[in-house]
């Protein structure tokens, strides 16, 4: 287990069974209370395995609900050993291991993760990063992360202004996804385009594919050749206004977070229709905004309640003119050898108009949710930082 740790946080001073739990004192005065079947299943040995791997042999059918250890004592690397009766099975927690898995009221709102939420004011001071720089230093690396998970965007300058280094770029936050526009798409102006991408006009602030079952989720838009008049980028934080609306007009941010909208998108030349239910704001255990996912120009016919159509549509209205409305949405004129990362599931984009002849280029690829995150704790684990064990939010989920 190594040395112990000389930190007050994740230094034990005393472990005891006290009634049916395992009570764990540290030296910055927390106590800790465990019961004996959440500690006998989280046995790490190899004997039993590890949740890891998932490669286990204990099985949880098989521990008592009212198992309490026979002996507890702190052993010679600062954690805790304890005997199990009956067996005689010995389990031993690191220290560290057992306050960042703490499982009190404290140290689950510790864990978990606040979002820093933002309006047009931040574009005196936005998350960035040069790419080299943060290609090179872990540090500098995580620090783009974390903006990417706290603020939901994060500009990158000085990227290559050739197509070939978007996967490089997308790089720095995971590996890509692949849908059906394939690995990364080229967005660029045709007079007959498919998507309205691929049009000059501007583009009113949404989310992508929010008719799939999971929306796509970080998004990278790489500048190739920036349009030379027109065409910056518009970026609205929803998780801001779904709390000013919430504030507001609780009743209408209610029909937002539980009632489904009909999502749809049909592609004939690609013989595909993809459809999706699901409320536009998505709420985690608590109650607290965890997603978003809204295209107005995707919203197919409500299957709602009679009593609940009008009430609904009402809502929506109220909600679309908040996220058009200028006060609450960031112009960033981004420039050739730029990029600008953005979480799909939480920030809408969208852009002004540009000039056709000014044949503006942008590549754009995601990364999902998951491998995101996955990049972010194995950084932060290298780092030696808290982060790692940080609750984050699921996303745009039903």
């Amino acid at each position: 287990m190594g040395k112990i740790d000389s930190h007050p946080r994740t230094t034990v001073t005393s472990a005891a069974v006290a009634d049916d739990r395992v009570v764990v004192a540290w030296a910055d005065g927390h106590q800790s209370r465990f019961h004996g079947i959440w500690l006998r299943h989280n046995c790490a040995c190899p004997a039993c395995g590890t949740s890891e791997s998932a490669m286990r042999a204990l099985r949880i059918d098989a521990i008592p609900d009212d198992i309490v250890p026979q002996t507890v004592e702190i052993d010679d690397d600062g954690g805790v050993e304890i005997v199990w009766p009956g067996d005689g099975h010995v389990s031993r927690y690191a220290a560290a291991w057992l306050r960042d898995n703490c499982y009190s009221d404290a140290e689950r709102a510790r864990r978990r993760w606040h979002p820093t939420c933002w309006g047009p004011e931040v574009a005196a001071d936005p998350p960035q990063v040069d790419f080299e720089t943060a290609r090179n230093d872990d540090v500098a690396r995580l620090a783009f992360l974390e903006n990417l998970r706290d603020y939901g965007f994060a500009l990158v300058n000085d990227v290559p202004a050739d197509p070939e280094a978007t996967v490089d770029i997308a790089a720095l936050a995971g590996p890509l996804r692949v849908t059906n526009y394939g690995s990364v798409y080229d967005f660029r102006y045709t007079p007959t385009p498919l998507v309205y991408g691929d049009s000059e006009v501007g583009l009113n602030p949404h989310t992508d594919e929010p008719y799939r079952q999971a929306p796509p989720s970080i998004t990278l838009f790489h500048f190739v050749k920036a349009a030379a008049r027109g065409g910056e980028s518009i970026l609205v934080d929803t998780f801001r206004v779904g709390r000013i609306l919430r504030a507001q007009d609780p009743e209408a941010f209610d029909l937002l977070a539980h009632q489904r909208v009909t999502f749809h998108r049909r592609l004939e030349e690609q013989d595909r229709d993809f459809r999706m239910q699901a409320p536009v704001y998505s709420l985690d255990d608590q109650g607290q905004i965890a997603g978003f996912r809204l295209l107005d120009r995707a919203v197919g016919p409500l299957h709602l309640d009679d009593t609940l159509m009008v009430p609904y549509y009402r809502a929506l209205k109220k909600l679309l003119v908040m996220l058009f409305d200028e006060a609450n949405q960031l112009r960033i004129p981004v420039a050739t050898g730029q990029a600008l990362f953005f979480n799909n599931q939480r920030v809408q984009h969208g852009r002004t108009a540009f000039d056709v002849g000014s044949d503006r280029y942008m590549r754009t690829c995601h990364v999902e949710l998951d491998e995101f995150y996955s990049s972010l704790r194995t950084l932060s684990a290298r780092l030696g930082t808290e982060g790692v064990n940080m609750v984050l939010p699921a996303g745009a989920l039903v």
